[in-house]
């Protein structure tokens, strides 16, 4: 008997949906891995909202029931489907990957192989890649995520609103009736990462609905607080991997 083919074990599609355009709520047998090659997904898993642009997918194992809506004009979105047989080597709960800007590629090289009809020892070569990179990716709770301390919850609404993003991070922590000291430490415990860590992440899901809607990258740099262009750009490519610019044109 002839071994089973990875071909028959992962499937790689890819969507094009609308803003807001709804994906309705629905489970798999399958493990599937959920990403954008451009825009942004909101995922709502088990009453939680998981956000996931670009450089960050979603994971969810067999059985997890879900549904999903397109925040930009536009979205690209992948879905990698992984068989049973194969998730027991994946994380047994929802979990947030960080995606690479090789595996993106890769991902985009499969779906070129796929288009072509090819089904050979290249494409099971690539599949094989492509699962190796899932079982060792990043993974993280959420992209961006929030608290139910109440203390944390105010922080988090200021830090999170576009029209402070041009102040520093101490100008807005200014105002706060307890120590920066004590509100740093309480975003580690709650939130395992750090107030300008998660105000960066912030920073780049408004970025990327704002490019998608056609504003310029200078009003973005200004908007988000950098004097220059070029310093938002460095900013962006090093929490995207990609420039403003191939976000907007992917």
């Amino acid at each position: 008997m002839n071994p089973i083919s990875l071909c028959d074990l992962i499937e790689v599609h890819e969507f094009i949906y609308q803003q807001d355009e709804h994906i309705s709520p629905h489970s798999s047998l399958w493990g599937d891995f959920n990403f954008s090659l451009n825009g942004v997904l909101e995922f709502h898993v088990e009453q939680q909202c998981y956000l996931s642009p670009p450089n960050y997918g979603l994971w969810l194992p067999p059985h997890t029931a879900h549904h999903s809506v397109a925040l930009d004009h536009q979205t690209h979105y992948v879905c990698i489907r992984v068989h049973p047989s194969l998730c027991r080597n994946l994380a047994h709960s929802t979990q947030v990957l960080s995606i690479q800007p090789f595996f993106r590629g890769l991902v985009q090289q499969i779906l070129g192989q796929q288009k072509s009809g090819s089904s050979g020892t290249q494409l099971e070569h690539l599949l094989q890649v492509l699962y190796d990179q899932l079982q060792t990716a990043p993974t993280y709770s959420h992209y961006l995520p929030h608290s139910d301390h109440p203390l944390l919850q105010e922080v988090l609404a200021l830090l999170g609103n576009p029209l402070h993003f041009h102040c520093s991070l101490q100008q807005l922590l200014a105002s706060s009736t307890v120590s920066e000291r004590h509100l740093l430490r309480l975003c580690q415990q709650e939130l395992h990462l750090s107030l300008s860590e998660w105000r960066n992440r912030a920073k780049i899901i408004y970025a990327i609905t704002q490019l998608h809607q056609g504003v310029t990258i200078k009003q973005l740099a200004y908007t988000l607080g950098y004097q220059h262009s070029s310093s938002f750009i460095e900013f962006f490519k090093r929490c995207t991997g990609q420039t403003p610019a191939q976000i907007r044109i992917t």
